[in-house]
């Protein structure tokens, strides 16, 4: 996998994460929470704690991507 490749990858997955995943997962989680112990103020403070943490998950992987260096294809003689 070359550097330019895994730096895409990187920061896809990182903006994924932040975007799509945090959301649906801690909502996902919250509610099946919140029904299982009968109390919906239980899954809207467990998504309030999720949300946060998958979403800083997901800043570490988009700043790891960004950092990735940049290195050029050079041309075979």
């Amino acid at each position: 996998m070359s550097n330019n490749s895994k730096r895409k990858a990187l920061i896809i997955w990182g903006l994924i994460t932040m975007l799509v995943i945090a959301p649906l997962l801690s909502w996902f989680i919250g509610v099946i929470y919140g029904v299982s112990v009968s109390s919906g103020f239980a899954g809207g403070g467990l998504m309030v704690i999720l949300f946060p943490v998958i979403f800083i998950v997901g800043v570490v992987i988009l700043i790891k991507g960004l950092r990735v260096p940049k290195r050029e294809i050079s041309s075979t003689k």
